[in-house]
């Protein structure tokens, strides 16, 4: 009971929280989650709100899915829609929302305005913006079970665009920038082939950078940093890039047989550099390793820091984080129907992984490696039969 407490989905050990601890003698967990909408659908004008909370001790097991719990969230927005085309378009839709998030100590955790705009247009061609504005607010989950951090200003604009669907050939593009202390972005294209009414083909690559001023590394014990409640809570710059592709082909021979295939191969590689930890709680200071008094020494695959040099602090270790990721991932399933309501499936699933510590971006190395990595090959038949009464 104590893991679930301490896992990420609650984080009940947080040494400034206010309204609740880790009970080392519960035997279960109660909360409650309730979530209330108002929404308007019909005409031209839209309206989308909604009031939310979860209590920090509410666990719904394996009844379905919470990614955390500890919050009271609201947003309202509203938009327009013009939807008789008109001498140069076919819909327009604008709209704009405000929303905030927060704690049940009544911290607010993230908050902001958010906009956008689509157009289609007459050729069948769309477009939209989207866009973002989020405040100074304060983060809960950043270290880990750790004291509150602050969350830097920051704001991200979207684009998407796509030609007619309606085509053989179909053309899309999505990016996504958000800017805080660092840039992040990403890109995605993709590209549709439907050479007949039977046959689907498309691929779509994409591109992301992330950079990350405080991505976590650990937490240390040291009586001696009471400043953070006897922890030393380390972060470090990192700078991730990742490319991926998404592969599939849809191709149905009859109305009764078909083929799917799905392919997924995916490079990430992520750079940590000038290690640092927490100064005090509720702030976005930190102390870089290295720096006032402080030492770093990598040693083969670890650092290891003396926090204050000479100083009374023990010094203490953790591995190299920096990650080269490798994977591949596909699927083939032929689908049978053999009478009718009765189908047979022939599943073939591969998947290959690997990582190692070299933190750069290698395309040529980590796609020979990726081609050379041992797959694990999976292959299933399912069959069902319809009685028919």
């Amino acid at each position: 009971m104590i893991d679930l407490q301490s896992n990420s989905q609650h984080y009940l050990q947080r040494p400034d929280a206010v309204g609740y601890r880790i009970d080392s003698t519960a035997t279960s967990l109660t909360g409650y989650a309730a979530r209330v909408y108002l929404v308007k659908q019909r005409g031209n004008l839209f309206v989308n709100s909604a009031f939310g909370v979860i209590d920090p001790r509410f666990d719904d097991n394996d009844l379905g899915f919470t990614y955390r719990t500890d919050i009271v969230n609201f947003h309202l927005g509203a938009g327009y829609q013009w939807v008789e085309p008109s001498s140069w378009y076919r819909h327009i839709e604008t709209g704009a929302a405000v929303f905030r998030s927060g704690n049940f100590d009544g911290a607010t955790t993230w908050e902001g305005a958010y906009g956008w705009w689509y157009f289609q247009f007459l050729n069948y061609y769309a477009v939209r913006i989207d866009g973002a504005y989020n405040p100074q607010t304060v983060n809960d989950t950043r270290m880990r079970g750790g004291p509150l951090t602050l969350n830097m200003p920051g704001y991200q604009v979207d684009f998407w665009s796509q030609t007619d669907p309606q085509r053989s050939v179909v053309f899309s593009i999505s990016t996504y920038t958000y800017h805080d202390r660092e840039t992040s972005w990403n890109v995605y294209p993709t590209i549709e082939f439907r050479p007949s009414t039977n046959v689907i083909f498309s691929i779509g690559p994409g591109l992301e950078h992330n950079v990350d001023f405080a991505q976590w590394v650990g937490a240390f014990d040291d009586p001696l940093a009471t400043a953070t409640y006897g922890k030393r809570y380390v972060v470090a710059l990192m700078q991730q890039t990742t490319l991926s592709a998404n592969i599939r082909l849809n191709w149905t021979f009859t109305p009764q047989l078909s083929l799917q295939l799905f392919v997924q191969p995916l490079i990430s590689a992520a750079d940590y550099r000038d290690f640092k930890e927490l100064r005090q709680p509720r702030s976005y200071d930190f102390t870089t390793y290295g720096s006032g008094g402080s030492t770093i020494t990598p040693a083969g695959t670890s650092y290891t820091v003396d926090p204050d040099g000479a100083g009374p602090a023990a010094p203490f270790s953790f591995d190299n984080p920096n990650f080269n990721f490798k994977s591949f991932r596909g699927n083939a399933v032929l689908r049978w129907e053999y009478l009718p309501g009765s189908t047979l499936y022939f599943v073939w699933t591969q998947t290959r992984s690997d990582s190692d510590i070299t933190g750069d971006f290698q395309l040529n190395q980590s796609i020979h490696q990726m081609v050379n990595i041992r797959p694990d090959n999976i292959f299933m038949v399912k069959l069902s039969y319809w009685w028919n009464r």
